[in-house]
């Protein structure tokens, strides 16, 4: 008799990083769309809405040369961690709830008064509330994941620099905090059947571009 207890290949992702990679690819499409939204509307800032999405990079910052300013706006969203809810006690799945940070980061050159981190600052809050709103818009009440995603809510928003910065110019983080309850399933149990957006995870950098053919 074999000591292997389980004879399956556990390749199937955990619900929660299922909902990290949706987080992603809400945000890719609708910031996709509202940047064709300001070009259609004639935006002066156009550009703020072309904001690039990463999965768990935490330096996306360094992308950035001094002849390429175009890499920001952009995010950053990586999965902190999850724990159990309590008065959950089924062996067979778990109410957990997960906290993600999503890192909008931004830059800024001298603006007129010399200060060097104004501008970064503005912008980096500009991409945080073009955020905040496609994630607690009402379409997105489960994120596309009924069955496995109870609620989400953004719990915070907080300022920051990091510590390594641009040769272009200062670069400013404002991090949202979100988190989300949900179901998680052993592995004996059979999840409920869902369709998350279908992403491309471009080389090791992280940067997520949305199948735009995917059926709704």
């Amino acid at each position: 008799m074999s000591d292997y207890q389980i004879n399956e290949l556990l390749s199937t992702p955990d619900n929660v990083e299922i909902v990290r990679d949706q987080i992603c690819g809400i945000l890719a499409l609708e910031t996709a769309h509202q940047f064709e939204l300001a070009e259609a509307a004639g935006e002066s800032s156009k550009d703020d809405y072309n904001i690039k999405v990463y999965l768990e990079n935490d330096h996306p910052w360094e992308l950035q040369t001094e002849e390429d300013e175009s890499v920001f706006p952009l995010v950053n969203v990586s999965l902190v961690g999850d724990t159990r809810q309590k008065g959950t006690d089924d062996r067979n799945k778990s109410n957990m709830t997960a906290t993600f940070n999503i890192d909008c980061y931004a830059t800024g050159t001298f603006d007129g008064d010399g200060r060097l981190g104004r501008m970064a600052t503005v912008k980096a809050w500009k991409t945080a509330r073009i955020i905040r709103n496609i994630l607690c818009a009402a379409n997105y009440s489960y994120l596309g994941l009924r069955g496995v995603v109870l609620s989400r809510s953004v719990n915070s928003r907080t300022t920051g620099m990091p510590s390594q910065q641009s040769a272009a110019g200062r670069v400013c983080i404002v991090r949202v905090v979100m988190t989300v309850d949900l179901i998680e399933h052993s592995p004996q149990v059979e999840g409920v059947e869902i369709s998350p957006i279908s992403l491309e995870i471009l080389d090791d950098t992280g940067l997520v571009i949305v199948n735009m053919d995917q059926e709704e």
